[in-house]
């Protein structure tokens, strides 16, 4: 066994080789260590705090704040196990936890750059909301990103700590070597039974990437109208309008079509139809619209319209088309225009206008033999035959 830099100092001050101190230094360095880790931490978070006040954004104290935690944990640990081995008994300690210490000291790097990658995500999702209030609507697309890529860059994080920490310890490595080299049909039937959760994550990174949905973005998803929540690599949430939660995989959203409303921007068009008589007077019912429509702030004064779409035999449809900022505003607009045009139609000459049911009385078949006069025998039977023929002439 290598003796380490401190190996002599016990000898140097006179202590025996062996002995009760052995094991009061051994337990006392955990405590000690970790202190001074501590302190050195703490001293280097005060002349940091220096430098990052004069910085006019906040991200760089707080990855300041979030280093200190990972940072401590693993200087403590290499400064614990310095001080363990200023003996003899230490250093056989520290030779057999060695596995343990890498894992903790692994750990600590995981934590660190799991701490990192929250803030980088916190930041670029900032920045998106800062431009989204702006105006620009390239923005989701950022934070459907940053939002994806943390949970990926975590799940690597995890999967490379978790690989090296195993790499440590020699039966968890001689086991999975043994199951690496006699893969054969176990590899085959894992990744067989792997497609679909390969698929799923395979389907979240090409939306990724091809952006058919953002955060934020208003679809219609089986009938289904709402908000995309929450982006994952297997799966997307989406709110609906009365507060319920659709989960949609990501695979469906690529192999099916889907309505995207916000895809190139939030303004939107819609339509109101009523049904009204056909005595009612169509420029009249296109001035009153054209007056009432500026009176609604739901209206973006983009567009506005109105013609005669349809006629049956009892009424003709109206539509008015309009205009507003987003879907919900249009929504909100159609229903206060169908509102006050109806209300104007029932008021316009006491409600004449309204769909009407007409009716026209034919002349029964008695009235008309009865004003034939009276006949009798053979002549009535054949006046009734001439008066039905005459009724229906």
């Amino acid at each position: 066994m290598q003796n380490s830099n401190f190996e002599s100092l016990g000898a140097r001050l006179g202590l025996p080789a062996d002995g009760l101190w052995q094991w009061v230094i051994v337990a006392a360095s955990v405590p000690v260590g970790f202190a001074l880790a501590r302190l050195a931490v703490g001293l280097f978070r005060r002349a940091g705090s220096i430098v990052v006040r004069r910085t006019a954004t906040p991200w760089d104290e707080k990855t300041l704040d979030a280093a200190i935690g990972p940072v401590t944990l693993c200087l403590g640990i290499i400064l614990t196990a310095g001080l363990a081995k200023m003996t003899r008994l230490g250093q056989e300690l520290v030779a057999d936890l060695r596995s343990l210490l890498s894992a903790l000291f692994i750990g600590g790097v995981a934590w660190l750059l799991m701490r990192l990658v929250g803030i980088l995500t916190e930041v670029l999702d900032a920045r998106a909301l800062r431009h989204l209030q702006e105006g620009s609507e390239s923005s989701r697309g950022l934070r459907t990103q940053a939002r994806v890529l943390e949970r990926v860059a975590r799940v690597i994080i995890v999967i490379v700590a978790g690989a090296l920490v195993l790499l440590n310890f020699e039966t968890v490595r001689n086991v999975g070597v043994s199951l690496l080299a006699s893969a054969g049909i176990a590899g085959v039937v894992l990744g067989l039974a792997a497609q679909k959760p390969v698929g799923a994550i395979l389907s979240g990174l090409h939306i990724l990437f091809t952006r058919p949905i953002d955060l934020g973005d208003k679809v219609v998803v089986d009938g289904e109208f709402g908000t995309i929540e929450e982006i994952r690599l297997t799966h997307v949430v989406m709110k609906i309008w009365d507060e319920r939660r659709l989960i949609v995989p990501t695979a469906r959203l690529l192999d099916q079509s889907f309505q995207n409303w916000t895809k190139h921007g939030s303004e939107k068009l819609g339509t109101v139809e009523i049904y009204v008589d056909y005595r009612t007077p169509v420029d009249a019912v296109r001035r009153h619209f054209e007056s009432i429509l500026p009176n609604s702030e739901l209206w973006d004064k983009r567009v506005k319209a109105v013609q005669v779409t349809n006629v049956t035999e009892r009424t003709i449809e109206v539509r008015f088309l309009v205009s507003a900022r987003d879907s919900g505003q249009l929504f909100d607009l159609r229903c206060w225009v169908r509102e006050e045009m109806l209300r104007w139609v029932q008021e316009l000459e006491e409600g004449m206008y309204l769909p009407q049911e007409r009716f026209s009385r034919a002349a029964p078949v008695v009235e008309a033999v009865e004003r034939r006069g009276p006949a009798s025998g053979r002549a009535r039977r054949a006046g009734a035959v001439d008066g039905v023929a005459d009724v229906k002439s």
